[in-house]
């Protein structure tokens, strides 16, 4: 649902941006009047993303959430292109579609170094250029279902997220003072490319009859709710876990 002008004036940095929620809360923050600042490992869609959006309305840049310079950089690129930030969305993050037991250690670390460290860094860095900028910003990090309730083969990314979750309640403590408002919207399941074989083989049998709504949302159905906690309608909103689900775990 559009709002127009609701971002009117407004700079945004997402991350992973490039695709599912993240291209779909780009899309939205534009058409919603705003600025937005896309931050992705690879740039083979940043010319057409920047077609679509329009220079004046969108910029990519190459960003690795993990590695805090990249971060740092995407940050600074909002004020260097657009002049400001005030939203950013947390969003970069993958998944392993495995068994618990055969997780390896390299691989449980690397999700959680992507999902929880990435968004880690993405928040204080946003923080932190707030706090410089007198900005009462405002902070809205991709979370799950996964921290209510979770499912086989997805252990270790609902970890990731849960500490995400946990994480973002204590920044919103912090942050308070400085009226930056801190939250998570916490999708069910999205039709993205992150949704493996395994995912949508069983969703049908598994995760449909959870669901009161019984499909997968579309990605921006998820961004809808993003762009909401961002947004001034959210004023009194922060330290707080959204659910898009569907439904799932209600019944």
């Amino acid at each position: 649902m559009d709002h127009p002008g609701r971002f009117a004036g407004k700079v945004a940095v997402v991350t992973g941006g490039t695709s599912g929620i993240g291209l779909a809360i780009a899309r939205q923050f534009v058409r919603d009047g705003g600025k937005i600042v896309i931050g992705a490992r690879h740039d083979d869609k940043f010319a057409e993303i920047t077609a679509e959006l329009g220079a004046e309305n969108c910029y990519c840049q190459v960003c690795d959430v993990a590695v805090r310079a990249d971060v740092d950089s995407l940050v600074q690129a909002a004020y260097d292109k657009f002049n400001g930030l005030d939203v950013m969305f947390g969003n970069a993050g993958i998944n392993l579609f495995k068994d618990f037991i055969d997780f390896t250690e390299e691989e449980h670390a690397q999700i959680i170094h992507n999902n929880y460290f990435g968004v880690f860094n993405t928040t204080q860095a946003a923080a932190r250029a707030f706090i410089a900028h007198g900005t009462p910003g405002a902070i809205v990090n991709t979370a799950s279902i996964n921290i209510r309730c979770t499912g086989p083969n997805t252990t270790p990314y609902a970890a990731s997220k849960g500490a995400i979750a946990s994480m973002t309640q204590g920044a919103a403590v912090e942050l308070a003072q400085y009226g930056i408002r801190c939250n998570c919207f916490c999708p069910g399941c999205t039709d993205t490319n992150m949704v493996g074989d395994i995912a949508r083989n069983r969703f049908p049998g598994y995760t449909a009859p959870k669901l009161m709504i019984p499909r997968m949302a579309d990605p921006a159905e998820q961004a809808n709710v993003a762009c909401f906690l961002a947004s001034d309608d959210a004023s009194y909103i922060t330290g707080e876990n959204v659910f898009c689900v569907g439904g799932w775990g209600k019944k």
